[in-house]
């Protein structure tokens, strides 16, 4: 086996084991790339349904802030008449407020989690595109690296031998035509032959021409 053969196994060899180092590397990026992603989309899902848990605890305290309304109109169109039951409208009304308060404490420490949460997200998901970015400009530049260092390699190990070979195809393509141009192909213009040729055809037209005359001239007489 030549050298030149020998180095392009060897280097074939290197690029293996090069393409499978990337691979590992791109491998575990992709791997926290996808876990990354997969963990944003369940924490989408989770927001979404704690926002879902906001809005209904939006509204119960709306609905509990139009009850509070509801029994304060109620205990002064029956206190005239029955005051009992104007004080058990203010008792209802009362109950309405306890838990008007709790209601309000627990939508504005669930707004803080979905804050959070929401916070969360949008640090992940900008982490995850810095990931990804990261990942393609390393792709690049471990690929032209790589690349550079083959090149580096073949000048330096094979130069000769590729010089030695190129030389060696420039002397069979020059004898190759030095050959062509001392046989001329069947295409090739002989000019002598030629000259006999162009003579021989202009005696031919020399004579018809003379035998056209001296016909007319016979017919003449």
């Amino acid at each position: 086996m030549s050298l030149l053969k020998r180095f392009v196994t060897t280097v074939h060899a290197s690029v293996d084991r090069t393409l499978a180092g990337i691979e590992n590397h791109e491998a575990v990026v992709d791997a926290a790339l996808r876990d990354s992603r997969e963990a944003v989309s369940r924490a989408r899902v989770r927001l979404a349904r704690l926002e879902k848990d906001g809005a209904e605890q939006r509204n119960r305290v709306l609905e509990l802030t139009s009850q509070i309304d509801l029994w304060n109109e109620r205990a002064r169109s029956v206190a005239g008449d029955d005051r009992e039951k104007a004080l058990a409208c203010i008792q209802r009304r009362r109950q309405c407020e306890q838990e008007l308060h709790s209601a309000k404490t627990q939508m504005q420490e669930h707004e803080k989690i979905i804050k959070r949460v929401r916070d969360s997200i949008s640090d992940s998901t900008s982490r995850v595109q810095t990931l990804q970015n990261q990942r393609n400009q390393m792709r690049s530049r471990e690929a032209a690296a790589h690349a550079g260092q083959i090149v580096h390699k073949l000048d330096g190990r094979v130069g000769d031998d590729v010089e030695a070979a190129i030389e060696r195809w420039e002397v069979t393509v020059g004898q190759a035509e030095l050959i062509s141009e001392h046989y001329p192909t069947a295409d090739s213009t002989d000019e002598f032959a030629e000259s006999f040729l162009t003579a021989e055809e202009n005696t031919l037209l020399e004579s018809e021409l003379d035998a056209l005359l001296k016909e007319k001239g016979e017919n003449n007489d």
